[in-house]
């Protein structure tokens, strides 16, 4: 396996471990494997009341380091992968600089505020702008635990 590869599995495997550790069951949090040209993202949440939630995750010094255009290229990704998959929403998952595997729940999420607006019940919030997370704060809006 390739360094980036190894890197890569690192870190979508943190994120499920954090997932299993959130609360979801292990049928409910997948780490899906590399599917070719029609990726279906990194890690899956099948959650009871949003649907199949897609993970496109990011770990290493490339994530640390990754200007604001890149995470945007990164996110387009993870919408395809959405769309691959079925999927309800995608959400792109960074490491940051000084936060470990053991604790991807610190990790960026960033998706658009739509799609957190709805995860949230809310739709006051405006449509379409480019928002940054920590995961921890996007699986309680998910689980719905404010």
């Amino acid at each position: 396996m390739s360094r980036s590869k190894a890197i890569g599995t690192k870190a979508e495997t943190a994120l499920r471990n954090y997932l299993l550790s959130a609360g979801y069951g292990q049928l409910e949090a997948h780490r899906n494997v590399l599917t070719g040209s029609e990726d279906e993202g990194d890690v899956w949440v099948r959650d009871p009341k949003h649907g199949l939630i897609v993970f496109e995750v990011k770990g290493g010094k490339a994530a640390k380091e990754a200007s604001h255009e890149q995470m945007k290229k990164w996110f387009k990704e993870a919408e395809l992968e959405r769309d691959n998959a079925g999927g309800a929403y995608g959400f792109l998952v960074t490491q940051r600089t000084g936060v470990g595997y053991p604790r991807a729940g610190e990790w960026w999420a960033y998706g658009t505020l739509e799609s957190m607006a709805y995860i949230a019940d809310s739709s006051v919030l405006e449509r379409g702008a480019f928002i940054r997370t920590t995961v921890a704060e996007l699986v309680r809006l998910i689980r719905g635990e404010g």
